[in-house]
């Protein structure tokens, strides 16, 4: 069927979905989120599609999570009004219902990691906060040289709620480094560092990637699921998912602070390109 946000194209035992938001960077919106589990749903069913394929259209993977002054990013966590004086009738916390959204996030990203089919993300152009959730729940990474990642709204602004899953691929002290200094690091950084299996020149990524994926469909996919999950399980024994649900508890505290409160007044005043440069300046000095 359709979808508004996504691309799915089969080819043979591969399925192709293309995040289809160019103009945004693809840029991670709550509709993007809701079409891309809807086709892995459709795609779910059978063994004819053994192997999925995430990649974007347009110049980027994903910058990250849609920052648009009026979307969830400012207005998910605001209480409503009191509905009476009394005890219970006064309303939720801003902190309460941030959590609770932030809590389905992460169950959308670990539903994405326990999928029973393979899927290999395909990244160019920049893979950044919310990218690194998504590729982070993928299995396998193909990076065309010259991809950025990152996560510049570890300045002052929250984390990737599941890390990117950043401290099983890549250790803690690079994990820290890249969200203390907000700085970003190339493709074959990425893969010296783990979160990148291969990095291929640009122009050869589509059928680099493509090939790979036919090359995993030749095993059956009873095979693939094992392997899969198997794999998955030595992680989730060690704590994975109970440390990534911890994400949104600690991503709804980060969004009480000060510094993102003044963010979203400027974006919301004069634009979110006034916020960013109010946030990355004092970076691009020295």
């Amino acid at each position: 069927m359709p979808y508004e946000n996504v691309i799915v194209e089969v080819d043979g035992a591969v399925a192709t979905v293309t995040l289809h938001r160019p103009e945004q960077l693809n840029a991670i919106s709550p509709g993007l989120r809701a079409d891309l589990r809807a086709a892995l749903v459709e795609l779910n069913p059978g063994d004819r599609v053994r192997v999925i394929r995430i990649r974007g259209a347009g110049r980027a993977f994903s910058p990250g999570y849609d920052l648009t002054p009026g979307t969830d990013a400012y207005d998910a966590g605001r209480p409503g009004g009191p509905r009476g004086d009394a005890l219970a009738d006064l309303g939720e916390s801003r902190i309460a219902r941030d959590r609770e959204g932030l809590r389905d996030l992460v169950e959308d990203w670990l539903w994405l990691w326990g999928y029973r089919k393979p899927v290999i993300a395909q990244v160019h152009g920049f893979c950044l906060s919310g990218g690194l959730d998504l590729i982070g729940a993928c299995d396998i990474v193909f990076a065309a040289e010259g991809t950025r990642f990152g996560h510049p709204a570890g300045r002052g602004m929250g984390i990737p709620v599941t890390l990117g899953m950043l401290p099983v691929k890549i250790g803690a002290a690079a994990t820290k480094e890249l969200l203390f200094t907000g700085d970003l690091i190339d493709a074959a950084e990425a893969a010296r560092l783990g979160l990148v299996r291969h990095v291929v020149p640009a122009d050869e990524l589509d059928a680099r990637t493509l090939a790979f994926c036919h090359r995993v469909a030749l095993n059956p996919l009873d095979a693939l699921t094992v392997h899969k999950h198997v794999t998955n399980r030595w992680f989730e024994i060690m704590g994975l998912r109970l440390a990534a649900q911890e994400g949104a508890d600690f991503d709804a505290i980060f969004h009480e602070t000060p510094a993102l409160a003044e963010f979203g007044r400027i974006a919301r005043e004069h634009g979110l390109r006034a916020a960013l440069d109010w946030r990355d300046g004092p970076y691009r000095q020295g």
